[in-house]
């Protein structure tokens, strides 16, 4: 089910995004960008988003997480269907710890997690078919 598509995004959820900022930006030469937080979506508080020279994006969500919550590797759906992916893994018994929703840029998105309780994600662009 996930075989052919590639790991697009992996999100990780920090306690001081001004300090992640700082690390990612000034210690290990990433570059990012600050996005608006979206009022109800994360506390509002803004967040970050780079690329790492293989097109992997990095996302970082100022929430609380402990180890084993984070980072979380995001799935994309090229051609959209996330609906249809979503009911398929339910169906095999996989555990859906988010229902699709949408994602801050837009998008949509839905969580699961492994069978040893790693959260996984899956993400579509917002102009694809559910």
């Amino acid at each position: 089910m996930l075989g052919s598509m590639r790991i697009g995004a992996i999100v990780f959820n920090v306690t001081d995004i001004d300090r992640t900022e700082a690390f990612y930006k000034e210690t290990l030469g990433l570059d990012l960008n600050r996005m608006p937080g979206e009022p109800g979506e994360s506390g509002g508080a803004d967040w970050l988003m780079g690329q790492d020279a293989g097109g992997v994006s990095l996302i970082f969500f100022q929430a609380p997480g402990t180890r084993g919550d984070s980072p979380i590797p995001v799935f994309e759906l090229a051609e959209g269907g996330i609906e249809g992916v979503v009911e398929g893994l339910a169906s095999k018994g996989v555990t859906i710890v988010t229902p699709v929703s949408h994602a801050p840029d837009g998008g949509l998105t839905a969580d699961f997690k492994d069978l040893d309780g790693h959260m996984l994600s899956l993400y579509q662009e917002a102009d694809k078919p559910r």
